[in-house]
């Protein structure tokens, strides 16, 4: 098995956060937190190479620390508009 110098802190961090934030925004953060944490510990584990280490870092630092907030909220808006949209169609019986 892979992993394991930070006690797969990756998986239990996805287990008891990741979807119980109650907020859309933070269910997304605790979600790239998983995938870096989870490429940290492989990395530390010499499981994978620095390298990709790193690339998982800038792409969390180039989304969270880099990107128009305001444009990501507007997203999960969307996102959560489209959800609900496509299951009050299915309520009505249309296949999408």
């Amino acid at each position: 098995m892979s992993g394991g110098s930070l006690d797969y802190v990756c998986y239990k961090i996805e287990d008891e956060l990741v979807g119980r934030m109650e907020d859309a925004e933070l269910d997304d953060l605790m979600k790239d937190i998983v995938t870096l944490t989870h490429d940290l510990e492989w990395y530390l584990s010499n499981d994978t190479g620095e390298e990709t280490y790193r690339a998982s870092v800038n792409r969390f630092k180039n989304k969270w620390f880099k990107s128009d907030r305001e444009t990501r909220l507007k997203s999960y808006i969307d996102e959560r508009i489209e959800k609900t949209r496509q299951d009050l169609l299915k309520m009505v019986g249309e296949i999408v």
